[in-house]
């Protein structure tokens, strides 16, 4: 890749809200590891590079940099990855955390469990019942 490429790419990211990362004598060593702990997760999400970037409102050669750590993600795409995907952004930016894999949907379903169990036995057969309803008419 050319130098003229290269400084084109880091500028478009720069526009998305990232920030470089490296410079022209080489990365940084202690933040070479964010693109690696976010392809392991995009990957144990079972989603690719597109999919990722879809969702998050942004293009995939964005993601694609960031997995090759010539570049970090901006506090928007970050925000994204929290709540559509539930990453742990302190882990994500510092490998200092456990990442345990939480989707949106994952989330959702929790959250509705918990309020099922804190429910009075009418709320909780309304609840069933509006279950059905949505499930059969979702068919």
């Amino acid at each position: 890749m050319s130098s003229h490429s290269k400084h084109r790419m880091l500028d478009e990211n720069i526009a998305q809200g990232g920030t470089p990362i490296h410079s022209e004598q080489g990365m940084s060593p202690c933040r070479a590891s964010l693109g690696q702990r976010l392809k392991s997760v995009r990957l144990q999400l079972g989603i690719s590079q597109r999919q990722f970037a879809v969702a998050l409102g942004t293009a995939s050669n964005h993601i694609c940099q960031v997995e090759r750590d010539h570049c970090i993600p901006g506090a928007k795409l970050l925000r994204g990855m929290r709540e559509q995907f539930g990453i742990d952004i302190n882990w994500l930016l510092s490998g200092e955390t456990d990442y345990v894999a939480t989707t949106l949907l994952e989330r959702e379903v929790d959250k509705l469990i918990r309020q099922f169990q804190t429910a009075d036995p009418s709320a909780r057969a309304m609840l069933l019942q509006t279950a059905s309803f949505t499930a059969a008419a979702s068919r």
